[in-house]
């Protein structure tokens, strides 16, 4: 498989306090070549971007159930009609938690089951190439 990748560019509003947050742009990348992992980056400030990595079957479990006890929780919020998608990032530095669309992410990450299915992932993983990346280094 060679695709340059699936990219969705959102607004999320970045929570702050109980009643106050503000929208910051989102981006949700995946490629072929990390097939069990979604990248998932937000700019803070214009200079400054948090990014992370976590499982796309997190993500999947996320939109319709809490999942995640680790460093990445992901909630769906709201009424089902409306439902919106909270996502909470910790580590010793920080948390941030962040309210977005369902939809639009869902519809997204459908597309990238479309090109890597569920359970098939592994035969996208290039283990040679891998090992030997590793052991020139």
């Amino acid at each position: 498989m060679d695709f340059p990748g699936l990219e969705l560019r959102i607004r999320m509003t970045l929570v702050v306090g109980q009643d106050m947050g503000f929208f910051v742009p989102v981006r949700l990348y995946y490629k072929d070549t990390d097939p069990y992992a979604v990248q998932f980056s937000f700019d803070v400030t214009p200079d400054r971007v948090v990014r992370w990595r976590f499982a796309r079957e997190l993500l999947d479990q996320g939109l319709v159930a809490p999942a995640g006890i680790g460093d990445v929780r992901i909630t769906p919020i709201g009424p089902l009609q409306n439902r919106r998608l909270s996502i909470e990032l910790e580590t010793l530095d920080g948390y941030a938690r962040l309210e977005g669309p369902t939809a639009s992410v869902r519809a997204w990450l459908v597309k990238t089951f479309e090109v890597v299915p569920a359970g098939r992932e592994s035969e996208s993983v290039d283990i040679d190439g891998f090992l030997d990346e590793l052991l020139t280094d």
